[in-house]
């Protein structure tokens, strides 16, 4: 009796751990993800100002980007990388790895299109206008890309070398 239960504890244990690895490998692509896109917002901030470049300037834009893009992430990229991860186990193709990125890439188109329209809603306008897309569009597509790339590089690259 006592082993079955010390069977069951350790089986519980590594379920915990595998569901821990998973999310350490979420938070990493959050993150990197999060940083790309913070980085052409700063890059786009800088063609609009006159103000001279500084370091601390290049620095303040980037935790700002950091505060406002990490969210949104959060909320929009984990699920949605959760979904692709479930198409992608149901794919058996050659291709896998190219699939995978386009998902990221028309994930990413629906997610600046969600954000697109929440932020249409706040105009007090009585109707919805893309007017502000492209930007939003291109901001998305700065973060599912190297988001996709990281899952790609986690899912078939990094788990094809031997532990040390």
């Amino acid at each position: 009796m006592e082993y079955l239960f010390f069977k069951n504890a350790i089986i519980y244990k590594l379920i915990n751990l595998l569901g821990d690895y998973i999310m350490f490998k979420k938070t990493i692509s959050v993150l990197i993800s999060s940083l790309c896109g913070s980085s052409v917002a700063v890059v786009a901030m800088l063609g609009t100002s006159y103000e001279q470049i500084s370091f601390s300037n290049l620095i303040a834009g980037l935790i700002l980007g950091l505060i406002y893009i990490i969210p949104v992430v959060i909320v929009l990229g984990i699920p949605s990388s959760i979904l692709i991860d479930k198409i992608i186990k149901a794919i058996d193709k050659k291709y896998k790895q190219l699939i995978e990125i386009a998902l990221y890439i028309i994930f990413g188109v629906i997610g600046a299109t969600i954000v697109s329209l929440i932020m249409s809603l706040d105009d007090g306008m009585n109707g919805v206008s893309f007017l502000g897309f492209e930007p939003v569009c291109i901001l998305s597509l700065s973060c599912s890309i190297p988001f996709g790339i990281c899952s790609v590089l986690w899912n078939y690259r990094l788990k094809k070398r031997p532990l040390q």
